[in-house]
């Protein structure tokens, strides 16, 4: 599950190539990480956030900024502590949210994944 989520972080996350336009623009990304933490979390939603933003992340706090900051604040105090501990997906998931969270308050960044850019012959 995963992976798909990776995959539509990557989609979200491509600018306009060739005057074509992204038909899931940087937006559709912000609607569902709100969303999400809006919603009580299920045990795989720390993994899911951690995943969207380790992908899309730095495309989506250069689109948001402070806005951004303040979200990924919102996780930290508020949402991560509202996941209860159920399975070692959980815990696992919380985790490595915390973990990546931590590292993004400590660089004011985030790290683009391998693989963000592509290079073309």
């Amino acid at each position: 599950m995963t992976g798909m989520h990776a995959l539509f972080a990557a989609i979200v996350q491509m600018p306009d190539i060739g005057g074509q336009p992204n038909p899931f623009p940087v937006h559709h990304g912000w609607t569902w990480l709100v969303r999400i933490i809006n919603m009580p979390p299920w045990a795989i939603s720390p993994l899911l956030v951690q995943t969207f933003l380790s992908v899309a992340g730095p495309t989506m706090l250069g689109v948001y900024g402070r806005q951004m900051d303040k979200l990924i604040s919102v996780l930290a105090t508020t949402w991560i502590a509202s996941v209860v501990n159920l399975s070692p997906l959980t815990v696992a998931g919380k985790s490595n949210l915390t973990t990546f969270i931590d590292e993004y308050r400590s660089l004011g960044n985030i790290r683009k994944c391998k693989g963000h850019v592509i290079k073309t012959c």
